[in-house]
């Protein structure tokens, strides 16, 4: 488990850094940009957009802390603290992240946005938070209940639910293709990188209680 979990931080943090240096050299991945962003006018419907609007809406702040929350709730009511500390490391600093480099970055939104949005456009905090809330449930779940099946079940769960939120951005018109790649690369590169920080954690501390999955 491990050597996959290294193996898709290092994923993510070549797709975020990739990214990031297309739109800061402002290379031929700004061409995919602009295809992308010229020509999602033309599968937009009318009886899809609401539905669109909503689901992007359940990963905004509001959506995402509510349900960030409840996560944590549920989990300490459990007596399961170590996971509760792990999810909370994760979504706290991913949200510090993708915040930190719009501020560094300064990109603008497209221009063809179908609602009003403020800030700026690098990464995609929905598909960064989204990426990072999904995949950390998915540590957590498949370290309760360890039949493979159940945990390929969760992983690909996961990864739709994180791909449905980077689409429902391209949609609206509200980011660039390389916004959702790098939101999605700086989630994954994060909540990896968390998973990998509190396996030798688990060895320094006494107890069980930050005990995580050694395989």
């Amino acid at each position: 488990m491990k050597r996959y979990i290294m193996f898709a931080n290092m994923f993510g943090l070549l797709l975020f850094g990739t990214m990031l240096a297309g739109v800061l050299g402002h290379n031929s991945l700004l061409t995919v940009d602009r295809w992308v962003s010229t020509n999602m006018p033309l599968v937009r419907l009318d009886w899809l957009t609401p539905i669109i609007k909503i689901l992007t809406d359940i990963d905004g702040v509001l959506g995402a802390s509510l349900f960030s929350v409840g996560v944590v709730a549920l989990l300490v009511w459990k007596k399961q603290y170590r996971h509760a500390i792990f999810y909370l490391t994760v979504v706290l600093g991913a949200m510090g992240l993708f915040i930190l480099v719009k501020q560094l970055v300064i990109r603008s939104r497209p221009g063809n946005a179908m609602i009003e949005i403020g800030g700026y456009s690098f990464p995609s905090g929905h598909t960064t938070m989204a990426t990072a809330i999904a995949f950390a449930l998915y540590f957590i779940l498949s370290q309760m209940h360890r039949w493979e099946p159940y945990k390929r079940i969760l992983f690909f769960l996961a990864l739709g639910w994180v791909l449905l939120i980077a689409s429902t951005r391209l949609y609206l018109g509200v980011h660039w293709f390389s916004d959702v790649a790098g939101g999605f690369g700086l989630g994954l590169f994060w909540v990896t990188a968390v998973k990998l920080w509190f396996h030798p954690l688990s060895y320094a501390l006494p107890g069980h209680l930050w005990d995580i999955e050694k395989k």
